[in-house]
C-alpha cells in the first residue's frame, strides 16, 4: 500500500464547495514581490511602531503592522516579549491570490506566539477580541496563539478569509470554576455577510462557550482538519449558515454537542470526523450527556450529507439527533440513509482531565478510523492538523474513498517507525579516534530494518531495535556524518545525522629506564615506558656496542630485557618504538655500564714491594692494587689513543711513574715526580718498548724491541745504545727480575700459533742461560711482575677475549690467582 502525497491545500479547496477558500502553503517563504513586514516586541528588537517595519527595525505592535500591510505581503511576527497583548484589528484587505498574510512562523504545540489581551478589566468599553475582521478580504492569520475575553477571532462581513494552524483559548472560559469576565463568547464566531472562510489545522479548546459559532447569513464556511475539544458548550455550532463543510474535525469532551447545524442550515457537507463524548471530565454531568454527538436541526437536513464520521456517545447519550429525532448509534442511523459508512466503536483517542495540559487526540489503529475516510469530501487536506502528510497503514485495510488510505479526524496516524542517532567523541587508551555512538530505532508498522553508516566508508552495521550506544574507531581525525537510516516494508524512510568531530591523536612517546643490578657483572636490564595513543606493536633496542638490536614484536613491552656487555663503559642505549598505525618515536639513555675494563695490561710497582697491575684505554689508565676481582681503585688520564703503555722508575728506584711510547714516531713520553713530561725520540715505527734497569744505578733505561729483526735495543743515560739479538719474529719482549738480582734481565713471549696452543715464555738470564716456560694459550698477552714482592720477577696472561689476568705464583710455591678487574 504505497504512500501518495495528496494534492496541495489551496489546490483542494479550490476544487471543493466552496471555490475559491485559498489556504497558505505550509513554508513560510516571503513572497519576491511583496516584501514581508517584521514585528518584535523583544528588549533587544529595537522596534518602533512609526518605522518601515524592517527586520533591523520591526514594529512593536502587529497592530501596526496591519495597519501598512499591503497585498501580497506578509506580517511575520516574532515571539517577542511574552507575545504581544492586544487586539488586532485588521482593516486592509488583500487581493485574490495575494492575501495578507499574519505568520506567527511557529508551528502551535511545538510553541506558539500568543496574541490577545490577558488583563482587562470590566468596563463601558467592549471586551477585546484576539484578532477583528472585519468587512475585509483576502486575509490569512496562521501560526499564533489566541486568546482574549471575547472570542478569540471575530470575523465580520469578510470572504476569503484563512485561519490556519492556530490555537485559540479565549471568549471567557471557565477557569478553577469562575469566569474571569461576566459574558463567556465561542472562540470563533463568524457573523454578517462573511462567505468562503477557512478554519483548518487550528486547535480551539477551552473557551467561554462553542469553540465555532457560524451565524446566521455566513455561507460557505470550510472547517476542516481542526481539534475541537473539551469546550464547555458545543465544539461547532452553525445557525442558518447554509453550505457549511465540517470534514475532518477531530471532536472530543465538548459537554454540548461536539456538531449542531441549526436553523436553516441546509447543504452542509459532515464527512470524516470523529465525534467522541468519552469521557467529558470537565462537563458538569461527566460522563454522561444530554446532548447528541452530531445535532441536525430539521430545517438543516435538506441537501446535507454526513458519512464517513467516527460517533461514539456518551454513556446513555444519543449519536445522532437528526431532524428531531435521535438515533443512539451510526448502526439505528443508517435507517435515515444517512451514514452508510459511519463508524461506532470508540476511537479511544487520547483524551485529558481538565487541567492536564495539550495532548493530541489520536485514535488508535483501527477499521473504519484509519484508511478509511472519503478523500473526495470537500475541503480535504493533504495533510493532517499537525501538517503531517497521509499515510497508508500496511496492517489495515484501505476502505476510504480515492486513495482510500486518508484517516478519518484531524490526526493522521503516522507510522510509528523511528530514528534517532547522536554522537560524542569518546577517545580511551588505544582507542584515541573513538566516537561513542547512541541510537533509537523503532520499526514500526511494517520495519524493513535500519542501518547505521559511520560516515568513515566502512561497512554499514544492521541496527538492532531500541536504545543502543556502540563505540567506533576512526581511522583519521576530522568531521564524520553519522546516519541512521530505517527504513519499512511500504517504503517509508526514516533518516537521522549527527555529526561528530574526530579530534587528532596525541604523539608517540618513546620513553625508557636501564639499570645494572650487579656491578660484577657487565648486565643492565631495560624496562620500557613507551606510551601512546594506540599500541605499540614494535620495540627495537640498541645497545650502543655494535651489537645486533634486538626486536620484539607484539603489544608486550621487552621489560626484563637484558644485555651483557664485554668491558664497562659508557653506552648508549637507544630504543625505537612503532604502535599499530605505523607512527615511530624514539628515545636514549646514556648508561655507565660496570664491568670488565678495556685496554691493554701494563705492570709497575706504585707503592710498597709488590706489583700493580691494570689496564690502559686510549690514554686512560685504571689501577687495581688488589690482585682478586675488584674494582680499578686508582684512574689516571695521560696519554693517546693508539700510544702503548710504559711503566717505569724514572726517577728513582722506589716508585714507578707513566710513560707512553707513541710507535708512529718512535717517541717516549714519560712522567716525573714533580708532574714534568719529558719526550725522548728512540725507536722506529713497529718497535715495541722495552724498558728497565739497564744500567743498574736505581732507576730504569730505555728499551726498545724490534721483532723484524729479534732484537732489543737500551739506550744508556749517557746515550750510547748497545744492541742484543735475541727471539724470532713475532716474539714480544718482557722484561723483569727473573734472578732476584737486582737489575732488569731480558725475556719473550712467544704466542702459541694454534687455538688451544700454549703461550711460551723465554727468560735470559745474567749468565747467557735461557729458561722457558707455558703459561696461558694462544691469544693471551704478557704481564710480568714481582706478584707476591718476593724480589724476584715472574710472569702471568692477560686474556683480552675474557678479561681474565691469570699470575703464576709457582716459583714462590703458591697457587696461580685469577681475577678481572672491574671499571
Amino acid at each position: 500500500m504505497p504512500i501518495r502525497r495528496r494534492v496541495g491545500l489551496a489546490v483542494a479547496v479550490a476544487s471543493s464547495a466552496v471555490a475559491g477558500a485559498v489556504l497558505p502553503p505550509l513554508a513560510h517563504a516571503d513572497s519576491a514581490d511583496s516584501g514581508v513586514l517584521y514585528v518584535d516586541n523583544a528588549s533587544h528588537a529595537n522596534c518602533s511602531d512609526v518605522g518601515a517595519g524592517t527586520s533591523a527595525q520591526p514594529y512593536c505592535t502587529i497592530q501596526a503592522a496591519a495597519d501598512a500591510a499591503q497585498p501580497g505581503q506578509t506580517v511575520r511576527i516574532a515571539p517577542g516579549r511574552g507575545g504581544y497583548e492586544e487586539q488586532v484589528t485588521v482593516r486592509r484587505s488583500g487581493l485574490p491570490g495575494k492575501p495578507i498574510t499574519f505568520n506567527g512562523e511557529l508551528v502551535y504545540l511545538s510553541g506558539t506566539v500568543p496574541v490577545g489581551v490577558r488583563s482587562w478589566s470590566t468596563g463601558t468599553q467592549p471586551a477585546p477580541h484576539g484578532f477583528v475582521l472585519a468587512g475585509v478580504h483576502d486575509v490569512t492569520v496562521t501560526g499564533l496563539a489566541i486568546g482574549g475575553p471575547q472570542e478569540g477571532v471575530l470575523v465580520q462581513d469578510s470572504e476569503r478569509i484563512v485561519l490556519d494552524r492556530n490555537s485559540v483559548a479565549a471568549g471567557n472560559p471557565v477557569s478553577n470554576g469562575v469566569r474571569a469576565y461576566p459574558n463567556a463568547a465561542p472562540g470563533v464566531r463568524i457573523v454578517g455577510r462573511s462567505t468562503a472562510v477557512t478554519l483548518s489545522r487550528n486547535v480551539i479548546s477551552d473557551v467561554g462557550t462553542a469553540g465555532v459559532a457560524v451565524d446566521a447569513g455566513v455561507t460557505g464556511t470550510v472547517i476542516t482538519t481542526n481539534q475541537v475539544t473539551n469546550n464547555p458548550a458545543e465544539g461547532v455550532l452553525v445557525t442558518d449558515a447554509p453550505g457549511t463543510v465540517v470534514v475532518s474535525n477531530t471532536f472530543a469532551q465538548n459537554c454540548g454537542s461536539d456538531l449542531s447545524l441549526a436553523g436553516n442550515s441546509s447543504g452542509a457537507t459532515v464527512e470524516n470526523n470523529i465525534v467522541s463524548k468519552l469521557p467529558a471530565f470537565s462537563c458538569a454531568n461527566g460522563m454522561q450527556s444530554p446532548y447528541a454527538n452530531l445535532t441536525v436541526s430539521a430545517g438543516s437536513t435538506a441537501g446535507t450529507k454526513a458519512d464517513y464520521n467516527v460517533v461514539a456517545p456518551a454513556i446513555g447519550g444519543s449519536g445522532y439527533s437528526w431532524g428531531g429525532a435521535t438515533y443512539a448509534n451510526p448502526y439505528a442511523f443508517k435507517a435515515t440513509g444517512q451514514g452508510v459508512h459511519d463508524y461506532g466503536a470508540d476511537p479511544q483517542l487520547g483524551y485529558r482531565a481538565s487541567g492536564f495540559g495539550v495532548v493530541q487526540y489520536a485514535p488508535v489503529a483501527a477499521q473504519g478510523v484509519t484508511d478509511a475516510a472519503d478523500e473526495s469530501a470537500p475541503g480535504m487536506l493533504d495533510s493532517d492538523v499537525y501538517g503531517r502528510p497521509r499515510a497508508d497503514h500496511p496492517k489495515i485495510a484501505d476502505t476510504g474513498t480515492g486513495t482510500g488510505f486518508v484517516d478519518r479526524g484531524a490526526v493522521e496516524l503516522q507510522d510509528t517507525m523511528s530514528a534517532s542517532v547522536w554522537t560524542t567523541p569518546y577517545p580511551r587508551a588505544g582507542h584515541p579516534l573513538q566516537a561513542r555512538i547512541g541510537y533509537a530505532y523503532t520499526g514500526g508498522w511494517a520495519p524493513a530494518g535500519a542501518r547505521l553508516d559511520f560516515g568513515d566508508g566502512s561497512q554499514p552495521v544492521w541496527a538492532n531495535p531500541g536504545t543502543v550506544e556502540i563505540d567506533h574507531d576512526y581511522p583519521t581525525a576530522g568531521p564524520y556524518t553519522v546516519t541512521l537510516t530505517a527504513t519499512s516494508e511500504t517504503g517509508l524512510t526514516r533518516t537521522s545525522v549527527s555529526t561528530v568531530n574526530i579530534a587528532p591523536a596525541g604523539p608517540i612517546s618513546a620513553r625508557l629506564s636501564v639499570a645494572q643490578d650487579d656491578n660484577t657483572v657487565a648486565r643492565i636490564k631495560v624496562t620500557d615506558k613507551s606510551d601512546g595513543p594506540w599500541p605499540v606493536s614494535r620495540y627495537t633496542v640498541d645497545f650502543g656496542d655494535g651489537s645486533a638490536p634486538v626486536v620484539t614484536d607484539g603489544s608486550a613491552p621487552p621489560n626484563g630485557l637484558t644485555h651483557d656487555y664485554a668491558v664497562s663503559g659508557t653506552y648508549t642505549v637507544t630504543e625505537t618504538v612503532t604502535d599499530d598505525h605505523g607512527r615511530s618515536a624514539g628515545a636514549s639513555v646514556q648508561q655507565y655500564v660496570h664491568g670488565p675494563l678495556a685496554g691493554v695490561p701494563f705492570t709497575g710497582s706504585f707503592a710498597g714491594p709488590s706489583t700493580h697491575l691494570g689496564l690502559f684505554d686510549n690514554g686512560r689508565w685504571a689501577l687495581s692494587t688488589q690482585k682478586s676481582s675488584a674494582q680499578a681503585g686508582t684512574i689516571w688520564t695521560f696519554g693517546s689513543p693508539g700510544d702503548v703503555p710504559v711503566v717505569g722508575a724514572w726517577d728513582n728506584a722506589c716508585r714507578c711513574r707513566l710513560g707512553i711510547y707513541r710507535p708512529s714516531t718512535g717517541t717516549f713520553a714519560l712522567k716525573h715526580n714533580d708532574g714534568s713530561v719529558s719526550a725522548v725520540q728512540f725507536g722506529d715505527p713497529g718497535d715495541i718498548p722495552a724498558v728497565g734497569a739497564w744500567d743498574r744505578n736505581g732507576h730504569d733505561q730505555l728499551g726498545i724491541y724490534r721483532p723484524s729483526i729479534g732484537t732489543l735495543a737500551v739506550r744508556h743515560d749517557d746515550g750510547s745504545v748497545t744492541t742484543m739479538p735475541f727471539g724470532d719474529a713475532g716474539d714480544l719482549p718482557v722484561v723483569g727480575d727473573w734472578d732476584g738480582v737486582g737489575h732488569a734481565q731480558f725475556g719473550l713471549f712467544r704466542p702459541g700459533r694454534n687455538p688451544g696452543d700454549p703461550n711460551l715464555f723465554i727468560l735470559r738470564h745474567d749468565d747467557g742461560s735461557v729458561s722457558t716456560a707455558t703459561y696461558g694459550v694462544k691469544g693471551d698477552l704478557p704481564v710480568v711482575g714481582d706478584w707476591l714482592g718476593k724480589g724476584r720477577t715472574t710472569f702471568g696472561v692477560f686474556g683480552p677475549s675474557t678479561r681474565l689476568f691469570t699470575l703464576s705464583n709457582a716459583y714462590a710455591g703458591q697457587a696461580d690467582v685469577s681475577f678481572t678487574i672491574y671499571g
